[in-house]
């Protein structure tokens, strides 16, 4: 009991003054265990001091800055100016691409402008400045695109995809029965016509197809334009072939591109673009 009382509870002053000296009985030394308990110990269970828990509250998601950042706010809203940054220009301009094409070798794409609008023709008034002009309509045609989704299959025959220009291309080919010359003209100039959509590669592939299904001679000049315009459908396009003897002198607007052998022939219209309309950075 000596050795419980030194190596447990330390001896108070005024309880143990000596223990070699001290003697008590079991119960005497029961008893002060206890009392040394009572006054130094208030609990057996371990304190432990652990976070208090609160009942959660229901989120108001439309206070919240997540839900006002994606529903936005109309404070200092600026409305969208789509003249900024060329947008609007882009969709009101007419987009020609011009170039050169050549037997054997691959089209080249020189020279690109922008109009402000495009001329729908008088046909009558249209042939009369082709024919003074020594110009004659080759062959024209319409062509859209097509794309025809093979579902799971893989085969190679199940894929179907149709270009706009390469279907002109087939349409205005075929609508002779016999095959289509220059008829000794100096140029010849494939015209295409299609909407926003219209891709210059698609172009230039089809203006291929066209020197290689037609007879034309080595020293014939070949010429592409090649316009993209919002007014048209998109996915569809047209070519006009025109011989032209380039005979445009004391012609102006649309009679001068004539005469220059540029004709777009769309759904039965007559089209052309004038010099004038050209949107240059003054204008």
């Amino acid at each position: 009991y000596d050795i419980f009382l030194c190596g447990i509870f330390p001896p108070a002053a005024n309880v143990i003054t000596t223990l070699p000296t001290m003697t008590v009985s079991r119960s005497s030394v029961i008893a002060l265990a206890a009392i040394t308990l009572a006054s130094t110990v208030s609990s057996f269970t371990p304190k432990v001091n652990l976070p208090s828990i609160q009942k959660p509250s229901i989120r108001n998601w439309s206070d919240s800055k997540l839900f006002g950042l994606i529903r936005g706010e109309a404070v200092d809203e600026v409305a969208l100016d789509e003249n900024e940054g060329g947008v609007g220009l882009a969709k009101r301009s007419v987009i020609k691409i011009s170039g050169v094409s050549r037997k054997g070798q691959e089209c080249e794409a020189q020279e690109l402008v922008r109009y402000d609008a495009m001329k729908e023709l008088d046909v009558a008034s249209a042939k009369s400045t082709l024919e003074k002009a020594g110009c004659t309509i080759l062959c024209s045609g319409m062509g859209e695109e097509l794309y025809q989704d093979p579902g799971t299959s893989t085969r190679y025959e199940d894929k179907l995809v149709k270009f706009g220009p390469s279907e002109a291309v087939k349409s205005a080919l075929g609508s002779s029965s016999s095959e289509i010359s220059d008829g000794g003209a100096n140029t010849v100039v494939f015209n295409f016509l299609g909407g926003d959509d219209l891709i210059i590669g698609e172009v230039m592939d089809a203006c291929e197809m066209l020197v290689n299904g037609m007879e034309l001679s080595d020293k014939t000049k070949i010429l592409f334009n090649s316009i993209s315009f919002t007014d048209f459908k998109e996915g569809a396009c047209s070519v006009t072939v025109v011989a032209s003897e380039g005979q445009r002198a004391g012609l102006k607007g649309e009679d001068a591109s004539l005469a220059s052998g540029e004709l777009y022939i769309y759904d039965g219209k007559w089209y052309s673009v004038a010099e004038e309309c050209i949107t240059t950075v003054t204008n």
